[in-house]
């Protein structure tokens, strides 16, 4: 996931990269360069960042890039955080996202056997429940990046969708996801992640996570 996440944003062009949602902090382990952030203290968060008011704790023009892993579909204001993204990118600057997606598939995983709420309206964009983790809606980054192109367009003119591209089949799945451990060897789990990324037929139909990638204009 965090060599995808850096595949859009190489450090030699993007170096002022700020993580939101850092949690663990473990993308510190391939992106040294990268400042973490959460709107809780931690160990390895190194700012407190309310991920929907970025204005509020960075100047205009003061980030190459954003990064977030299964964020965005937990904000309570997803608007404000597009709206923070548009004031805190420089012209040219990157927010990469990795969320879930609705393929036909991947939207019966997550309405089917998921534990969190979605909500089918694509025009509803916010969150279901109250809580860091708890509130959600699996539905969101497709309803806001895939389903709602004119409305994106009007509100945050700053910004271009550049990518929103589908993965995974069957990897996550294998891997136990993030509740289980399958204890798969090193070498073979590394053999996995290459084989995922290399075959890409069924992605757009089977894939349940996609790469989304917005620059400021």
């Amino acid at each position: 996931m965090y060599r995808r996440i850096l595949d859009e944003v190489p450090p030699t062009s993007y170096p002022r990269l700020l993580e939101i949602g850092s949690g663990g902090g473990f993308f510190r382990e391939m992106a040294t360069h990268a400042t973490t952030s959460d709107c809780v203290a931690g160990p390895g968060i190194e700012r407190l960042v309310d991920a929907c008011k970025l204005e509020e704790s960075c100047k205009e023009s003061s980030l190459d890039a954003i990064a977030a892993f299964n964020v965005f579909h937990h904000l309570p204001d997803p608007a404000g955080f597009l709206r923070g993204a548009s004031h805190t990118l420089r012209p040219g600057g990157r927010a990469v996202l990795i969320e879930p997606w609705f393929t036909p598939f991947g939207q019966w995983f997550y309405r089917v056997l998921h534990h969190e709420p979605t909500v089918q309206d694509p025009s509803f964009w916010g969150v279901v429940g109250t809580g860091r983790l708890a509130g959600a809606n699996s539905r969101l980054p497709t309803s806001v990046f895939r389903d709602s192109d004119p409305r994106f367009e009007v509100e945050f003119p700053a910004l271009r969708i550049a990518k929103r591209e589908p993965f995974h089949k069957w990897l996550y799945l294998l891997s136990g996801g993030l509740r289980l451990n399958t204890h798969v060897p090193r070498g073979l789990a590394r053999r996995l992640v290459r084989t995922d990324r290399l075959v890409r037929i069924g992605d757009r139909t089977a894939g349940i996570f996609a790469v989304v990638v917005l620059e400021r204009r």
